[in-house]
C-alpha cells in the first residue's frame, strides 16, 4: 500500500535540495571547534547568577507584598476626636438638704429673682453655672471692704 519515498535508496538519490543539505552540513561539521571547557563554564556561571537574582527578586517583592497587604488588612483603632468646644467647667455639688426639723419658707418674687433688694433670708446668689470671667473692680471692691475687718490683704 506505502511505496518507498526513495526507491533507490539514501545514497541513490537523484533530489538537488537533497544532496545540497549534504554539502552544508558537512562544511558546518568541519569547521565547527568546540569551546573550551572554560569559557562553557563561565556561560554556566552567568546564567545561575542570572536565575539567582530572580528568585531573589522575586522573593523580596512576595515578602514586601504579603507584608504591605497584611498591614493592610489590620483593624485601625481612630483616636477620640476633641469636643467641638471647651469642655464646661463642672456645676458645683447641689447644698445638702435642710435637717428635718427646720421649717422652709416658699419661695417669693422678692427672694428668687436675681438682683432685687428684699429679705434675703436663706437664699443667696442664684445657682448657675460657674463663669470663667473675673470679677469686676466694682464688686472686688465691695468683696474686699466687707471682708477687711475680718482678714487683712497683703
Amino acid at each position: 500500500m506505502s511505496e518507498p519515498r526513495d526507491p533507490l535508496g539514501p545514497e541513490g538519490s537523484q533530489d538537488p535540495l537533497r544532496s545540497l543539505f549534504r554539502q552544508a552540513g558537512d562544511f558546518g561539521q568541519g569547521r565547527s571547534v568546540a569551546d573550551p571547557a572554560a569559557s562553557i563554564t563561565e556561560r554556566g556561571m552567568r546564567a545561575q547568577r542570572r536565575r539567582m537574582a530572580a528568585v531573589a527578586v522575586g522573593v523580596c517583592l512576595v515578602i514586601g507584598g504579603g507584608g504591605a497587604a497584611a498591614i493592610g488588612l489590620l483593624p485601625v483603632t481612630p483616636k477620640p476626636a476633641p469636643p467641638a468646644t471647651s469642655p464646661s467647667p463642672s456645676y458645683p455639688s447641689p447644698a445638702p438638704p435642710p435637717p428635718a426639723g427646720t421649717p422652709t419658707e416658699p419661695p417669693t418674687p422678692s427672694n428668687t429673682v436675681p438682683g432685687s433688694e428684699g429679705p434675703a433670708t436663706g437664699s443667696t446668689a442664684p445657682q448657675g453655672p460657674p463663669t470663667t470671667e473675673a470679677p469686676t473692680i466694682a464688686s472686688s471692691t465691695s468683696t474686699s471692704a466687707s471682708t477687711l475687718g475680718a482678714t487683712s490683704m497683703p
